[in-house]
Order: C-alpha cells, then sequence, then structure tokens
C-alpha cells in the first residue's frame, strides 16, 4: 500500500541551477520500451537516433526521414550517448522549481530535464572500467512521467517500495545507502533524500546493461544511481507546432540546453503585449501526475500575425527571445509524399535561439 502523498508534487526541493558537481544518489530502474507517446509530448525527439535500428519498419521510416530533415535533432554531442536515452522518472518528481510557479500550478513535468545515469553493482558499489560488467554512463532526457494510477508502487512509491520489489538488492531505502542492520519503517511520507525510480527507454537500459544502444536486455530490473546534469544538446531550441493560426495555437518545446525545462513561454501580439502561454489543461484532476506537456495558448487572445515572437524562460530567470520563431501556420513545401506526410504528423520549427 503506497502513501497517497508519494503521489503529490512539491516533495523535492528546487533547483534553479545545476553544477558541474551535482550529488550521486541511488535509484533503481526499469524499462518500458520505444515510444513517441509520452506525456511531455515531444514526438520523435529523444527517441530517433542513427544509433539503434528500429525492429518496426514504419518507426525505422519515420526516425530516418526525422534523422535527416532535422540532423540536430539525431545528433550526439561529442564522447556522450543521449539520442534513444530517454525516461519517466516518478510520478511525484517534476520540474523542481515548482513551488515558485505562478498561481495554482500544482504540477509540472520535469519534460526536457536531464540526468546522467551509471549502473552500479548490486551493493551500490562501482564496476571499474576493467571489470565485467562495466559500461560506460549515458545521459538522458525526461520525456514522460511514471504513472501513479497504473503502477503506483514504482512510479509513485518512494526507495521503500522498491527495496520490497527487489530483496536482493543490497542497499536500502533511505540514501546514502543504509547497512543491512539499519530499520526502516514499512510505511512513511516519501523523502527528498530516497531513491528516484527512472523508468528508462530499451535503448538506454541496453546501453547500461551492454554499453551497446541495439544490445540485450537481460535485467527487467537494474541497480543505478544518478545525478542531474546539464543538458549538452546540439543545435536549437525546436517547437512541435500541433496546430496554428492567428486565434490559436500549441506546441511542444524541445532541445533546450542548460536546464533543460522552462517556466515560460510567451507569445507576442502586434500591440508588443506578451501573453504567457499554459500547460495544456487536458488531465484528470485526480492524477495531477499525468499532465501533458504541450503549451497551449489561453482562451480569448488574439489575434496575433506572422512572424510571431516567442520568449522562452528557464528555471534560472534567463529569458531569451526568438524574433521570427514561428513563420507560417502550414509545414513547408515538399514534392516528396513520404516526406509531406511526416510534415503533417511530425512538424518541428527551429526557433533560431538557445540558452
Amino acid at each position: 500500500m503506497v502513501s497517497s502523498k508519494a503521489c503529490t508534487s512539491g516533495q523535492w526541493p528546487e533547483v534553479h541551477c545545476v553544477s558541474d558537481n551535482e550529488p550521486w544518489h541511488y535509484s533503481r530502474s526499469t524499462h518500458f520500451g520505444l515510444t513517441y507517446g509520452g506525456a511531455c509530448a515531444f514526438g520523435l525527439y529523444g527517441l530517433c537516433t542513427t544509433a539503434y535500428k528500429f525492429t518496426d519498419p514504419t518507426l525505422q521510416g519515420q526516425c530516418t526521414t526525422f534523422c535527416k530533415t532535422y540532423p540536430d535533432l539525431c545528433a550526439d554531442p561529442p564522447t556522450i550517448s543521449l539520442r534513444g536515452n530517454f525516461a519517466a522518472p516518478d510520478g511525484d518528481y517534476y520540474t523542481q522549481f515548482w513551488p515558485d510557479l505562478p498561481g495554482d500550478n500544482d504540477n509540472y513535468l520535469s519534460c526536457g530535464e536531464c540526468f546522467q545515469l551509471v549502473r552500479t553493482k548490486k551493493d551500490g558499489s562501482d564496476y571499474q572500467p576493467t571489470e565485467t560488467g562495466y559500461t560506460p554512463p549515458v545521459d538522458l532526457q525526461i520525456v514522460d512521467s511514471c504513472p501513479c494510477s497504473a503502477n503506483s508502487k514504482w512510479c509513485c512509491g518512494s526507495g521503500r517500495d522498491h527495496c520490497g520489489e527487489v530483496s536482493d538488492f543490497a542497499y536500502g531505502c533511505p540514501l546514502p545507502p543504509s547497512t543491512k542492520t539499519s530499520v526502516v519503517p514499512a510505511d512513511h511520507d516519501p523523502l527528498s533524500n530516497e531513491s528516484l525510480h527512472l523508468d528508462l527507454s530499451d535503448i538506454a537500459m541496453s546501453r547500461l546493461q551492454t554499453g551497446d544502444a541495439n544490445g540485450m536486455m537481460v535485467d527487467g530490473v537494474i541497480p543505478t544511481r544518478y545525478r542531474r546534469v546539464l543538458c549538452p544538446v546540439t543545435g536549437n531550441i525546436y517547437i512541435l507546432l500541433k496546430n496554428g493560426g492567428e486565434y490559436y495555437f500549441s506546441f511542444s518545446v524541445v532541445n533546450v540546453s542548460g536546464l533543460g525545462s522552462l517556466v515560460n513561454v510567451e507569445a507576442r501580439l502586434p500591440s508588443g503585449e506578451w501573453v504567457s502561454m499554459k500547460r495544456d489543461p487536458n488531465y484528470t484532476p485526480a492524477r495531477p501526475q499525468e499532465r501533458f506537456g504541450t503549451w497551449v495558448l489561453p482562451q480569448g487572445k488574439g489575434p496575433f500575425t506572422l512572424p510571431l515572437a516567442l520568449r522562452f524562460t528557464d528555471p534560472s530567470g534567463r529569458s531569451l527571445v526568438s524574433e521570427q520563431a514561428i513563420k507560417s501556420w502550414t509545414p513547408p513545401a515538399t514534392t516528396d509524399t513520404n516526406l509531406a506526410k511526416f510534415y503533417q504528423d511530425f512538424y518541428y520549427i527551429d526557433t533560431g535561439v538557445q540558452f
């Protein structure tokens, strides 16, 4: 039985900056497959990588076109594997500046935030580079949330629940790892110093088990440790336009460097007034951890004119403006039938700016 408080946001301390030497935390990781249907609404971004061969021919074809059309969104930074590595953290983990957001926002997805993840031994110690079982650490981005309603033990429980699920992992629930003689209450409110569960893409899971994106996944759950890192993305901020017009539009924001996530996105009216967009409110209030990550325009605003300027603000308070972020409400013209269908389903726009 998982405490209902485990499904409440605001359990984790605020983070407005990320250093080059963030503390490590212990965790456990499972995997949930390969999908572009995550709550962050990033589409093929984060999934597609030239390092992986999809067995689904449709998905392979989409990713091949995606990587040719948006090469920066498929490119890994030097010496780092990032593309294809994504995760859905605990359903009670959201962007860590939650208390400072204006209004009654409750839960905000941690869309775009980045972590470095290392596979450890079952006692929490590290594999040495020359030791059998060693794999390089991976960097990954958050593209979804692990839904409490479907899997409360893994998705919204704390380390205490994971301990009960995997008994042969020697390290305990609180952090740093406890000794076998320590006593952890059978149930207690979630604590921010307990482990964060990360449900991984199959690509990330394969890399952590074999060092190869196309490798085998022998284990369904592995011991890991993680730390927050700055996002090492390549290229500019992109938006994935869902629909658009002078009175209403919505989109997702992807490929944000630095902190990876955003606290505000604004669109500029012809008068010069900036209008703050909001997270898509179309979610079940009883399960706020399943909020969607799409930014939508509030009703009654507009008309907006093209080119449309957008302003992005990250958790540190930094803002930047793309003066001509959206120049048209229609996808680029093409004579390629496959590409035309691709643009219809997955239309990304390079904003020309980056933090």
